[in-house]
């Protein structure tokens, strides 16, 4: 669905008559990955089928907003510009974002009309005194949902990130919205850490940050006349990475995330309503 984008790569494409040494990288194009050379020289052994020779490090820059990870973001100075053509599609999310301002622009055909147009800051400072105004750092806003795009079969839709230094995006999920249920009270939401902690034998205890998942469990309300639209709808899903919305309202960011649903029963308690139970493991 990727029609054009500002950012640009590091690396060449591969060509089977370069001879390629020891940690040289380069790009497949048919797999927008990055392959780096472990055993060289290297002729004519294909990255993705020579693991003797070349192993995968990762997508490519343009590419990494795309594929089913936050922490590999596509990169580009002072601006990204993306245009992609997702097909029908009423929602788009982006996670992982950097820079300052945040434009979606979406338009019916490559150059047709505007159609819709959202500008946002991500400035997601909360400032409650003067003196947090005066010394209150810069907080990041790295998460984006719409929900009301206009559905267009030829929809082209621009995303430009503006930074004063790199723009960056994690993911860039576009799709259509499925209202499952009503959410409940008192979700519970929390982050699976990644870190590690060692500690030697004469007690020194060392750190190494990586990176955390979020997850959300809760409950919901929905009508029985769902019950075998919203079963069907999650049976299709398991095994997929999905942005799921607990809420809404702002300021409840934290109950909106990408990942997929470790576990999901349905309990038929009313004669017009049954509970769902979700529990939903998000993605690093």
């Amino acid at each position: 669905m990727l029609v054009s984008s500002t950012a640009t790569e590091a690396y060449s494409a591969w060509n089977s008559a370069t001879a390629y040494a020891l940690d040289a990288r380069v790009i497949r194009t048919t797999t927008n990955r990055i392959y780096q050379c472990i055993q060289g020289p290297s002729t004519n052994n294909t990255p993705e089928t020579s693991p003797l020779y070349w192993t995968d490090i990762g997508p490519t820059n343009q590419w990494a907003m795309f594929d089913s990870e936050i922490s590999t973001q596509t990169a580009a100075a002072s601006t990204l510009t993306v245009v992609i053509k997702p097909g029908l599609c009423n929602s788009l999310a982006l996670f992982g974002l950097e820079g300052t301002t945040l434009t979606v622009t979406v338009r019916d055909a490559l150059a047709g009309a505007i159609v819709y147009s959202f500008t946002k800051s991500l400035d997601g400072t909360i400032l409650a005194d003067w003196y947090q105004y005066f010394f209150e750092p810069y907080v990041q806003l790295s998460e984006v949902v719409l929900t009301d795009l206009p559905p267009y079969g030829d929809a082209h839709i621009t995303i430009t990130i503006t930074s004063g230094s790199t723009a960056k995006c994690g993911i860039l999920v576009a799709g259509t919205v499925y209202y499952l249920g009503q959410s409940l009270s008192s979700p519970n939401a929390g982050i699976i850490d990644y870190s590690r902690k060692d500690t030697s034998a004469l007690g020194v205890t060392t750190f190494v940050r990586r990176s955390f998942s979020k997850r959300l469990s809760t409950s919901m309300y929905l009508s029985n006349q769902q019950l075998n639209k919203v079963r069907s709808i999650l049976s299709d899903l398991r095994a997929t990475p999905c942005v799921w919305i607990a809420t809404e309202r702002p300021g409840y960011e934290m109950l909106t995330l990408y990942g997929f649903y470790r576990d999901f029963s349905i309990a038929v308690e009313y004669a017009d309503g049954s509970l769902c139970n979700l529990e939903i493991e998000g993605l690093t």
